[in-house]
């Protein structure tokens, strides 16, 4: 059994002779924000506030697994980076401070630097007690060598502003006192120790650990130092930099969901990181040679996840990325699992032999599909399982056409929530439902300006600029409700959200029609370069027969946008 010593111990104590904390490539990066510093401020002030000033103040654990390396010794932190961290910062702050103000207690700016955040005459890698990793360390090494601290956009430099603007001469007293009764539980490990279950279980005074943390945790931990390092910069940062993860770290953990749902045909019944390791274990990938391979494996999916999502960039062949780009403005996201599938098919890695011309329809009928049952007022709820079940399907060796094996498989889906609309569905359902409010109105955006697009022969204004127009008002102006005759509430109440009554018009126009009258509004479609809006200036009046007849114009022009084959 490998030696564990745990001890009470004033935090300060930690950085006490000759340490260095090292947060392994394996560990989270920070990810203390101004809630969890305000907490520890307003912690060490309470604490400097209390009635019994010999009683100490308990911070929690810091685990760390111990080497020694000559007279230097070396912790690779377990637990405890968030506080480590922040504490360090603000003693980097504490001495700030005091260069101007002196001396408070026994602490100095002098003994600050040179005792507690360095080990002074070292050489670079050793120099600064804690090392954290990529982008944190840069940021964290100006702080404490003051080489223009603060600068960055990470969460290391977004904490450092904070407490320079928290922390002051004003309450720096009280905060070196709560300092001094600080006090947490030191567990160190001897380096035979494995340190993977208690990882998973801690933090939780801090934020919980996601998916995608969990799963990093899990691919470099055991490993050397120097292979850790390398599928960290080879492709870990990789896999952050094709998901834009450094600023939405959640989106590791949905491409993590994806990927696994893919490979195993289920929705994870636990976390991400659970079914991930099981999956990995049940096809010999957990060991040293497997691991790796894993890693690079994640990094290329994660680009081609990065065509899905627009992160890399588009997809170089225009069929391709404009069902990627309509699916993408859809919002509805429950096809990504197969998606990777048909992207990684088509990749040297996917060793499936399928072709450009191949992808390209099966996405064309994977947009159809979607957008039928969204026209046909289907719910997606039902979608996420479909498609995990879809992408994980074995596709034979003898099917020479992927596409039409793939679109043959969706037809062949029976599911009343899932199986593909009817031509007459999907015309019922754009003519008799509503089509805005909530994630509609994304969708319905993405239709109209598709059909839109369509109509413009290529001179269709951009997406982003363009939002969802009522022609009848959502709210009736006396004009309309002459406008309407007698039944104007029961008209209004009726067909008000229905695709019928929905057109767009760009930023310059949106708030200038209100609820003008039809004539008004005819003059300020007449201006608008989205051809559809252009074309409603040449009806005489707006009525319900108008609503029916552009809701059937709507329905025939979806049904030549996203059809879907006779007979299947």
């Amino acid at each position: 059994m490998p030696s564990v010593n745990a001890k009470e111990i004033q935090f300060l104590k930690l950085f006490n002779g000759k340490v260095q904390y090292l947060v392994p490539m394996w560990q989270r990066r920070y990810r203390w924000g101004e809630p969890e510093i305000r907490r520890l401020l307003d912690d060490m002030l309470a604490i400097a506030d209390a009635e019994n000033q010999a009683r100490p103040h308990y911070g929690g654990i810091v685990i760390t697994v111990r080497e020694r390396t000559g007279v230097m010794t070396m912790h690779r932190v377990v637990d405890g980076q968030q506080r480590l961290t922040t504490v360090s910062m603000l003693l980097a702050r504490v001495a700030e401070i005091l260069d101007s103000d002196g001396k408070c207690e026994d602490l100095t700016a002098e003994v600050i630097r040179l005792d507690l955040l360095t080990n002074p005459k070292r050489q670079e890698k050793e120099r600064r007690k804690l090392r954290l990793q990529d982008g944190d360390e840069e940021e964290y090494r100006r702080i404490i060598e003051r080489d223009h601290p603060g600068a960055g956009n990470g969460a290391v430099a977004k904490a450092w502003r904070y407490l320079r603007r928290n922390v002051s001469s004003a309450n720096v007293e009280p905060l070196i006192n709560g300092l001094h009764r600080l006090y947490v539980i030191a567990v160190g490990l001897e380096d035979r120790a494995d340190p993977q279950q208690i990882f998973e279980s801690l933090n939780a005074t801090g934020k919980p650990l996601t998916e995608g943390e969990k799963v990093k945790n899990w691919l470099l931990m055991g490993l050397s130092e120097e292979i850790q390092n390398a599928l960290n910069d080879e492709h870990w940062l990789n896999i952050e930099k094709a998901l834009d993860a450094r600023r939405h770290a959640d989106r590791i953990d949905i491409f993590l969901r994806d990927m696994i749902r893919w490979r195993t045909g289920k929705l994870a019944a636990e976390g991400t990181y659970d079914e991930f390791r099981r999956w990995a274990i049940r096809e010999g990938r957990d060991n040293a040679k497997g691991r790796p391979e894993l890693c690079s494996e994640l990094g290329h999916l994660a680009r081609l996840y990065g065509k899905i999502t627009g992160t890399t960039g588009q997809h170089q062949d225009k069929r391709i990325e404009g069902s990627l780009q309509h699916l993408r403005v859809m919002g509805i996201n429950a096809h990504r699992p197969f998606t990777l599938r048909l992207l990684w098919d088509l990749s040297p890695d996917g060793g499936a032999n399928s072709t450009v011309d191949q992808t390209a329809k099966a996405l064309a009928a994977v947009s159809s599909w979607i957008t039928r049952i969204w026209l046909a007022d289907r719910s997606v709820t039902n979608l996420p399982n479909a498609f995990a079940e879809l992408a994980h399907s074995r596709v034979p060796d003898r099917e020479q056409d992927r596409a039409w094996f793939w679109t043959r498989r969706i037809a062949n889906i029976r599911n009343e929530h899932t199986s593909v609309p009817s031509d007459e569905e999907v015309c019922k359902g754009v003519r008799l439902t509503s089509k805005y409010g909530g994630r509609d109105t994304r969708a319905t955006k993405a239709v109209l300006c598709a059909i839109n697009e369509d109509d413009s022969w290529g001179e269709a204004p951009p997406f982003d600029g363009l939002t969802v127009e009522h022609i009848m008002p959502q709210t009736l102006s006396e004009s309309w409700r002459e406008h309407l005759g007698e039944e104007a509430d029961k008209l209004h109440e009726q067909y008000l959200h229905r695709l019928g009554n929905l057109t767009l018009c760009g930023p310059r126009w949106g708030s200038a029609m209100s609820n003008h009258s039809f004539e008004k509004k005819k003059e300020i479609y007449r201006k608008s370069s989205v051809m559809m809006t252009r074309q409603l200036a040449e009806l005489p009046t707006w009525d319900e027969d108008a609503i029916k007849r552009r809701a059937d114009e709507l329905a025939e022009k979806a049904l030549r946008l996203w059809p879907w084959p006779s007979g299947l």
